[in-house]
């Protein structure tokens, strides 16, 4: 899982930031059809990105679990 502290990617950061400006503009009752859309486009964008890093951080785990494990078992057979 991604460290919620890491600083965000400079895309997810630009992404972010005009999602929030058009909820703003949604509270302010100021959207059209179009910016709904694309602030909807812009949620799942964001939502996929976070689980791919997640799944590429979880691998990354298990590769390290993994070599680990090789390396114990090869202290074993000496």
């Amino acid at each position: 899982m991604t460290d919620p502290y890491d600083p965000p990617r400079p895309l997810d950061y630009a992404l972010q930031e005009e999602l929030e400006s058009l909820r703003e503009q949604e509270r302010e009752g100021h959207t059209t059809p179009e910016e709904r859309r694309r602030a909807e486009q812009l949620e799942h964008r964001l939502r996929v990105d976070e689980h791919g890093a997640e799944m590429r951080e979880r691998r990354n785990q298990d590769r390290e679990a993994e070599q680990q494990d090789q390396e114990e078992r090869a202290r074993h057979r000496r």
